[in-house]
């Protein structure tokens, strides 16, 4: 037993300092966002007095205006570099988190929560470059993994802190809840400033305020003429339904379609966690190239895929029998999600090329915020249909994952010198042409 602990732990450990300094601030991030999402809706319900449409309507807006400021934000990295433009988000992030515990009406709210909802796009693109500058090429992927599952634990831990503020209610109770955030925003800006004494980060920093693009929207015109990295980013876009497959579709289905308990919901929940936080690190560890991220990626389309169909299954069962099929179904939408993750993160970074890196990561995480604007309205109209709906879902998620190996092989053949490239098969044509010379370079 203990020598399965110690395994455990040394898969977790980062070997870089700066690796585990952004491991750190990320889990103070993490703890925020869980404190929000614990504690937030229910501030605006009995402390602001909001009612539960006005509180969706502003969200949305909040969620669209996030979504179309997340490019041009990122973009400010190529002016300051990622680690300046994080530690500027974390406090951006906290004066927002704090207004929004005043927040007295509709419209202050959904003012504050779309200036809150800015600093929420950028972030992971400005870790992603972070972190290839602290762990470089061989140890990226796997340090992302670590810093994805302490994400899960940075987002229980905060839920758990704001539970019993919950508990003994009261406006002042619940407000606090959302000033522990903001703290905890400002905490998180300390802790990445540790990474100025860096020299890898700093020569990050230093590399992008150097290639920095004449105009604003220059690489921008590169990333729209590159074909392949859209497709990625569309392919990934749509693996990350799996986000809300589990957020909203599954509450759904238990509750609408099947004889399970309602109840637990909180225990497939924890499973989801428990399992994230022990498998992310396995699942990414080797994902090293970009036959590697491809394989990740098309088998993350074959669970998703599995996943709905079992849920049809869940459909025709006693009820402990559905019980059980619903812990596998989270079981292999768990690993759908580690999977998605691992090959996203690996694709996504190894074919942007370097001068252009913050505008193609920032676009490639597009495509998951519109999975989660999109995805609510997508699957309620699918789960609304049943087996019907649940079938036309694994069909997309299995068209993408055929989707993802034809965009696999023409990266990497991207990748390969032109006298290779010509051997192993045609070359990509003219209109991803833009694509081929930057990706050569990884």
């Amino acid at each position: 037993m203990t020598g399965v602990l110690r395994r455990l732990l040394s898969t977790y450990t980062l070997p870089s300092r700066g690796g585990r300094i952004i491991a750190s601030g990320v889990v103070v991030y993490a703890s925020s966002s869980g404190l929000y999402l614990a504690g937030g809706t229910v501030y605006f319900l009995k402390g602001a007095g909001l009612s539960a449409a006005q509180i969706g309507t502003g969200l949305t807006i909040a969620g669209l205006v996030g979504f179309l400021t997340t490019v041009p934000v990122s973009l400010l990295a190529n002016r300051w570099g990622p680690l300046r433009l994080l530690r500027v988000l974390q406090v951006w992030r906290a004066t927002w988190f704090a207004a929004l515990a005043f927040t007295h009406d509709v419209y202050t709210f959904t003012l504050f929560a779309s200036l809150f909802a800015i600093s929420q796009g950028p972030v992971f693109p400005m870790v992603q470059l972070l972190v290839n500058g602290v762990a470089g090429e061989a140890d990226r992927t796997r340090t992302l993994g670590v810093i994805s599952s302490v994400i899960n634990v940075g987002m229980s831990a905060g839920a758990l802190a704001a539970a019993p503020f919950l508990a003994v209610g009261g406006t002042g109770m619940l407000r606090a809840v959302l000033l522990i955030g903001a703290v905890l925003c400002l905490s998180a800006a300390g802790v990445f400033g540790l990474l100025r004494t860096e020299p890898a980060a700093a020569t990050v920093e230093k590399a992008l305020a150097e290639k920095a693009p004449a105009r604003w929207h220059a690489g921008l015109l590169v990333v729209g003429r590159d074909r392949r990295y859209l497709g990625l980013t569309a392919a990934n876009g749509v693996m990350f339904l799996h986000t809300v497959l589990l957020g909203i579709g599954l509450p759904l289905w238990i509750v609408q379609s099947t004889n399970a308990p309602v109840g637990m919901l909180s225990a497939l929940f924890a499973v989801n966690t428990g399992l994230a936080i022990v498998l992310q690190v396995p699942f990414a560890k080797n994902v090293k190239s970009t036959r590697d991220g491809t394989r990740a990626l098309r088998n993350a389309g074959l669970a998703l895929a599995a996943f709905s169909l079992l849920l049809i299954a869940t459909m025709h069962t006693d009820r402990w029998l559905t019980i059980g099929l619903l812990v596998a179904a989270t079981a292999v939408l768990t690993c759908g999600e580690l999977l998605q993750g691992a090959g996203g993160w690996e694709l996504s970074y190894r074919h942007a090329p370097e001068e252009r890196r913050t505008e193609y990561l920032s676009v490639f995480n597009l495509g998951t915020s519109a999975a989660g604007i999109v995805g609510p309205a997508l699957l309620g109209l699918l789960l609304a249909r049943e087996t019907a709906g649940l079938l036309v879902l694994a069909v997309l998620f299995l068209g993408t994952a055929a989707a993802v190996s034809v965009l696999g092989g023409r990266l990497a053949r991207a990748e390969l010198p032109p006298q290779d490239a010509t051997a192993d098969g045609p070359a990509a044509g003219p209109a991803d042409e833009p694509a081929s010379e930057p990706a050569a370079q990884h």
